[in-house]
């Protein structure tokens, strides 16, 4: 039996950055709330990979499953229509260490 396909559509590219977890508790469940929030506002798809697990970042269970602790190296990957706001809205989250008061960690 022969399976044929219909021509697909062009797919979108991902647009990728790589990004580095620079708070001291890492991606708890707070940051994994405030990262899911954000990333309900877009259209796009977002995730962050930690090697070979990959979380969807609407999912705070998904975000706390990719087990990054401080100085973990995830990388970004966000595809549709609004894939390169929804890629600086997140990273900036991560350069605001997720606005963590480092002091009284």
């Amino acid at each position: 039996m022969q399976t044929s396909y219909a021509p697909q559509e062009e797919t979108e590219t991902a647009l990728t950055k790589e990004l580095v977890v620079r708070n001291r508790s890492g991606i708890h469940a707070r940051v994994s709330t405030m990262i899911a929030q954000r990333s309900k506002e877009f259209v796009s798809e977002i995730r962050l990979r930690n090697g070979k697990v990959v979380a969807d970042c609407r999912s705070v269970l998904d975000l706390l499953s990719l087990g990054a602790a401080n100085g973990t190296t995830l990388c970004l990957e966000a595809t549709g229509e609004d894939a390169a706001e929804a890629i600086n809205i997140i990273t900036a989250l991560f350069e605001a260490r997720f606005n963590e008061d480092e002091e009284s960690l």
